[in-house]
């Protein structure tokens, strides 16, 4: 009783600290801080910019269509054609968001991108450029409706309703992406086909079957570390995780595991399975809640951190719980970016972690159940 009492004492104490207006006071000003931020370039992908992660955050942030910066990156997207995993991947996920009628053709050559780059053993790398079948644009028949609430626990407002799918396309494998990969690249390769899938992109069950496969094989063995008996909403599994590589190379961490469970949860989404029945899900999920922490990356310190908060995220929003164990997931999280925004809207002055931090507080993620997967 005195433990419930506690967590009933925390939760109601992060409840008043992480009110509406002061998210929604953080979230405008991080995207002002970002409207002339600078758009980094990543060295091991060779990747020129981060334009895509930017757009996201600004699509997610209801920045208007009209605003000179999110023109800008929208333009930048559409002309460069399709690379690097991570890219495609948020590129995908911008334009199912914006329209995934019009854009339909584009998230059709990013499916392709990601389905040409899966290693044979299931994972993804940075990727490769690939070759592309023209695809005629459809003009959209149904136009987006009447704003609607956005699900989650905190209301941020209306959204639009995303018009329907009218036609669907296939996609078949090209090519081999290769032996191996990371589970890094794998994680976003997860996020952006779910895009293609919700845009009407159908692709051969193979692509799911073996990326399932790599995630089960992956998975590092039951720890001995915390409460054995502290499990996730929902799950019964002993705690297991994830690193950045295979079971047998590196520790399991926070980001590559709220990652992969997200990444489990979609392909069980796609295959119409009910994720919450899902060992290695809940194992995942069960690893979260034994190693919980907001204020570092589990396992791995300060190293990725906002990565792992969005992340983090994710896996809540995809699994579809608010809690993970006793913990409120939102609020915990909420609380220490809040307090962590620095004077001039940014996080730690860095694009990347300012992006990170605003999808996290945006709640962007959106749940799975909305449209029937898994039930």
């Amino acid at each position: 009783m005195k433990a419930f009492l506690t967590v009933v004492l925390l939760t109601s104490t992060a409840s008043a600290q992480v009110d509406q207006k002061r998210i929604d006071a953080a979230i405008k000003k991080g995207v002002e801080w970002l409207k002339t931020a600078p758009s980094p370039g990543h060295e091991h992908s060779k990747a020129e910019h981060s334009d895509e992660l930017i757009l996201l955050t600004m699509i997610h942030a209801e920045v208007r269509e009209s605003d000179p910066r999110y023109k800008a990156l929208l333009k930048r997207v559409l002309e460069d054609p399709p690379y690097q995993t991570y890219k495609v991947a948020l590129q995908a996920m911008c334009l199912e968001e914006i329209d995934r009628v019009k854009y339909q053709p584009r998230i059709a050559q990013c499916a392709q991108h990601l389905v040409d780059n899966q290693c044979s053993n299931g994972q993804w790398s940075y990727g490769t450029p690939t070759t592309y079948k023209e695809i005629p644009p459809q003009p959209p028949d149904v136009a987006s409706g009447a704003p609607v609430k956005k699900p989650g626990a905190i209301d941020f407002g209306a959204v639009k309703v995303k018009p329907k799918v009218q036609r669907k396309i296939p996609i078949k494998a090209q090519r081999d992406g290769g032996g191996e990969g990371d589970n890094s690249n794998s994680q976003y390769a997860a996020l952006g086909l779910r895009a293609c899938f919700d845009a009407g992109i159908s692709f051969e069950e193979a692509v799911i079957v073996r990326a399932t496969k790599w995630w089960m094989e992956s998975q590092h063995a039951p720890e001995d570390g915390g409460d054995k008996n502290a499990v996730a909403s929902g799950g019964d599994a002993r705690p297991r995780g994830w690193g950045y590589k295979g079971a047998g190379d590196g520790k399991a961490y926070g980001s590559m595991t709220a990652g992969a469970v997200g990444g489990v949860v979609i392909y069980d989404y796609m295959l119409k399975k009910d994720w919450k029945k899902n060992p290695i899900a809940n194992a995942g999920m069960s690893w979260l809640n034994v190693k919980w922490s907001v204020n570092n990356n589990p396992e791995r310190g300060g190293d990725w951190h906002y990565y792992y908060l969005y992340g983090l995220e994710r896996a809540g929003i995809l699994y579809d719980t608010n809690m993970i164990g006793k913990h409120d997931w939102y609020l915990e999280g909420a609380k220490l970016l809040l307090d962590a925004q620095d004077a001039g809207g940014s996080w730690k002055n860095e694009t990347w972690d300012t992006c990170f931090a605003i999808l996290f507080l945006k709640k962007a993620t959106r749940p799975l159940v909305a449209t029937g997967g898994g039930k």
